[in-house]
């Protein structure tokens, strides 16, 4: 059990998208790249090219079951 949920630790994953908004002549969307390596030293993402700060990394509860838990915190 964690202090979120009472889900399992392993059953936690963390994930990183982009928070950046994607200009298209027609359009804006959110940029939908996740994985950035929080880690990586360059100020940019190798896999969107958008600024380092821009992406966020947080721990979701997926839980073995299948059943849907809300707990996500920020990291």
């Amino acid at each position: 059990m964690t202090i979120c949920c009472s889900h399992s630790e392993d059953e936690h994953h963390a994930i990183s998208t982009c928070q950046e908004v994607t200009h298209y002549p027609s359009e804006d969307y959110p940029c939908l790249c996740s994985g950035f390596a929080a880690e990586q030293s360059s100020d940019r993402c190798s896999r969107c090219g958008h600024a380092r700060a821009q992406h966020a990394t947080a721990r979701i509860c997926k839980p073995a079951t299948g059943e849907y838990c809300g707990c996500r915190r920020e990291v």
